[in-house]
């Protein structure tokens, strides 16, 4: 759980800093700086909205669902109820108040946990884990967890080993304190095999591998 902690602090600290790469209306030098360090962030989000667009009267779980952007895409279509879920106390407050300005408030549910520890009264549709496996040291037990609630797709994105960008991510996780997990094609096959997940679509998206799993 020490990892669980550098990981948490790291987040409560830079809210404004992660809503902002989804921000549209930024100037033009970050918006090319975006281009460059990260692009897979902003095609990953389109795949994933593209994968949810029949989602009407559906049950959707956003697993570190951040300052709530994949939230509030997803509450646009008429899901049954969309749960967000984030151990920082700071990126959920975010979401919420996301949510309030969008007019969306009512299908959404706020959970302050981290994932291992939480417990569903129900199970769900689509379940999201979009940039959540970059920092587990133990993804298996998190995925099985993951296959054991979810009754129809999960999508999942890995980052992927020995990708020149990751790199510079490396480093300055590092500096910050923050540990970041990679994983090879194969090591993300196998895990996905060892939860459960028997029919798998695995795209490569730049530095990530983007799993569409049932």
């Amino acid at each position: 759980m020490f990892e669980t902690s550098k990981v948490r602090t790291f987040f409560q600290g830079r809210v404004e800093k992660y809503d902002s790469i989804y921000d549209k209306d930024k100037k033009l030098i970050w918006k090319w700086l975006d281009f460059i360090f990260r692009r897979s962030i902003q095609i990953r989000f389109g795949l994933t909205l593209k994968e949810c667009e029949d989602i009407k009267d559906k049950k959707i779980l956003d697993i570190g669902c951040g300052p709530g952007m994949y939230m509030i895409n997803l509450a646009k279509r008429q899901p049954k109820k969309i749960v967000a879920l984030d151990f920082s106390e700071e990126m959920l407050n975010k979401a919420k108040k996301l949510a309030r300005d969008k007019g969306v408030i009512e299908i959404c549910q706020f959970v302050n946990s981290d994932f291992r520890r939480y417990v569903p009264d129900d199970k769900f549709d689509i379940c999201l884990a979009i940039g959540l496996f970059d920092y587990l040291e133990n993804p298996l037990e998190v995925l099985k967890k993951i296959r054991s609630i979810c009754l129809g797709k999960a999508i999942i994105s890995f980052p992927a080993k020995w990708r020149l960008r990751n790199i510079v991510r490396v480093i300055r996780l590092k500096l910050l304190g923050c540990p970041v997990y990679f994983y090879t094609l194969k090591q993300v096959k196998d895990l996905l095999t060892k939860s459960g997940f028997g029919d798998a679509k695995i795209i490569t998206v730049d530095r990530d591998y983007l799993v569409i799993a049932k």
